[in-house]
């Protein structure tokens, strides 16, 4: 896949927006730093990890360059996902008048929950998501199968603008002097949109379902042919059966990851892929990178942002989607997951039980009840007082 091979761009033309989804990790980097350059009223980005290495002091120097020629810049970033990159670091990009700021987990009810998202909006009519970071592992490749492999998609036109007041509300919900749950999920329930071919959809830490999850549940429970290409994949039992039913009715097909920084997460979706297979799916476990991409197509539908398909994604996390129902668009994503099935293993059921003694099995087991069950039940009772 990425090993030494150019991965053309993918464009469409879909309700008078125009948009480009790139998989080639160079690429999303010159992407992002061209679309930076050419900006000349208004930055905004949020970002889960924005690292101190080559590729971050490269946006981070292209922001800097903005501002120096007028350009408002907002950068948000996550507490948690950017804790190790010291405030120092932006003090350059806040003295060119750059305001910078952190969504941050205060110990106690709110040290579990993450803001996810990915975004930048250029000159609010340019928007560019996925599941990238800002760190040179989601860019470069290393040769020997150690970066990240993931996904971006430039969106210009309306279909961006209308993802401004949300990222305004958000700055201004993380700078409040005490920011509530409450308030964030009104904010993502309100600009979670419910027509149209083209949808920003959200997901948080709600009490009942999020927008996302509701969205999905009835794109699947209508579906015939589903791909999904997901990063980290521990869905609770009532997904396992939507996807169960899918595949015995029609086809599912996933790619998920063999190589990732967690071996937990690799275990928790093995976990899973019994069940799977048992009503025919077909299963295949990315091997040429760490897989960090999410994509999933619903028959006509596609699906891409920052969510993975296991329960913090799905019930906790703040995170944003585009939802796109355009045909061709989906086809030509279709394209892009048999595209990766010559860089994955196909997982049979018997290479699944030949790679099952007492202590694998076991295992698998405990990773799925620490990465679906423990983690998601103590983060959810630790936020559900607002």
């Amino acid at each position: 896949m990425d090993e030494g091979t150019h991965l053309q761009p993918i464009e469409a033309m879909i309700d008078g927006n125009g948009l480009r989804f790139v998989q080639h990790g160079p690429d999303r980097l010159a992407m992002l730093i061209e679309t930076i350059e050419a900006a000349r009223q208004s930055l905004r980005l949020y970002y889960y990890i924005f690292d101190d290495d080559k590729a971050g002091r490269a946006v981070r120097d292209a922001l800097i360059a903005a501002c120096q020629r007028g350009v408002s810049v907002t950068l948000l970033i996550d507490g948690f996902g950017s804790q190790e990159t010291g405030g120092e670091f932006f003090d350059l990009l806040e003295a060119e008048g750059a305001v910078v700021n952190r969504f941050v987990p205060k110990l106690g009810r709110r040290f579990l929950l993450r803001n996810h998202q990915k975004m930048l909006i250029a000159d609010e009519d340019c928007a560019i998501i996925g599941g990238f970071n800002i760190d040179s592992a989601y860019f470069k490749i290393d040769g020997k199968g150690n970066h990240w492999h993931d996904f971006a998609l430039k969106i210009e036109g309306e279909a961006a603008r209308r993802l401004v007041p949300y990222f305004d509300g958000l700055a201004a919900w993380i700078d409040g002097s005490r920011p509530r749950l409450r308030g964030l999920t009104q904010l993502l329930a309100a600009h979670s949109e419910r027509d149209g071919p083209l949808r920003w959809i959200m997901g948080g830490p709600f009490r009942r379902l999020s927008p996302m999850v509701r969205q999905l549940k009835l794109d699947l429970d209508h579906a015939d042919n589903v791909d999904m290409i997901q990063a980290y994949f521990a869905p609770n039992p009532g997904f396992l059966r939507r996807l169960g039913r899918i595949a015995r009715r029609g086809r599912f097909r996933l790619i998920s990851a063999a190589r990732s920084d967690n071996v937990t997460t690799i275990a928790a979706a093995r976990h899973c892929y019994k069940r799977l297979l048992r009503n025919k799916a077909e299963i295949h476990e990315f091997t040429a990178a760490r897989l960090h991409g999410k994509m999933i197509v619903v028959d006509d539908v596609v699906w891409l942002g920052s969510a993975n398909f296991d329960m913090r994604s799905l019930y906790l996390n703040g995170e944003i989607a585009f939802r796109i129902d355009n045909a061709g668009f989906a086809k030509a994503m279709r394209g892009v997951v048999d595209a990766h099935l010559p860089h994955c293993d196909a997982i049979t059921p018997a290479k699944l039980k030949a790679g099952m003694g007492l202590f694998s099995g076991l295992w698998r087991r405990l990773s799925y009840y620490i990465v679906a069950s423990l983690d998601f039940r103590l983060a959810r009772n630790l936020n559900w007082k607002r």
